[in-house]
């Protein structure tokens, strides 16, 4: 198990994220991008994984759901590019669905998603992983006790194995919130909304323990760097 200093902090490698949560993630943690779709959370995750591979760290991509080489060419505009990494074996792609579909017709469990997880980040050394997306990994509803103790022992394990890990989560009920947001360490929320015929983005940090974190809304822009977040409201300039 990894140990670092409580003031230790890793780079989100999204511009003006880091300034909200001082400086960056606590390394180590298990954090949550959630938001509604098509709201930028997979590419926050991405591009969190490309900035390890540039400081020199080994990143894991886990996909639950779509084929990881799709999300890597819909990365493929933004610089810096995600590909070299992905060819360098700095960023590994692991498609697990179909491997974990095969042996059950059942979604995938915590157990099932850790012990695959475990194997290839002792092996190739991970520290940084992304699970995407969270809500593929089932559990009944009807035994939320059973849930809760066992995400929270998933959550554990990641953690000592020194992994800081970003788990991608569907939003769609705002104002409903799940086990997973009470047990990880912090919550970035991705937002999106109409204003006349324009599309507003945003994202808020919910939730950041041991950081003094900014929870104000804040405008987001994709841009030729990916997503960039700015010094401003999202609201600012619209009419009354």
């Amino acid at each position: 198990m990894l140990t670092y200093p409580l003031t230790s902090r890793i780079s989100t490698g999204v511009k003006g994220l880091d300034e909200m949560i001082e400086g960056g993630l606590i390394p180590g943690r298990v954090y949550l991008v959630t938001g509604p779709p098509g709201s930028g959370k997979t590419t926050l995750s991405l591009q969190f994984l490309v900035e390890g591979a540039r400081e020199g760290e080994k990143g894991l991509y886990v996909s639950l759901i779509q084929k990881p080489e799709d999300v890597v060419r819909d990365m493929e505009r933004y610089e810096p590019g995600i590909i070299p990494y992905v060819q360098s074996r700095k960023i590994l792609l692991y498609d697990l669905g179909p491997i974990l579909w095969r042996e059950s017709s059942k979604a995938p469990t915590w157990r099932s998603v850790l012990s695959r997880i475990r194997e290839v980040a002792e092996a190739a050394k991970i520290t940084r992983l992304v699970i995407d997306p969270l809500t593929a990994i089932g559990f009944p509803d009807t035994f939320p006790a059973e849930k809760r103790t066992e995400l929270a022992r998933f959550i554990r394990n990641i953690e000592e194995l020194g992994i800081t890990a970003i788990l991608v989560d569907e939003m769609t009920e705002m104002d409903r919130y799940r086990e997973e947001h009470y047990l990880v360490s912090g919550i970035i929320m991705m937002h999106y909304f109409m204003h006349g015929n324009r599309m507003i983005r945003a994202i808020q940090v919910l939730k950041m323990r041991g950081t003094r974190h900014d929870t104000d809304m804040k405008a987001m822009e994709f841009s030729n760097d990916g997503i960039v977040v700015l010094n401003r409201s999202p609201f600012e300039g619209m009419e009354k």
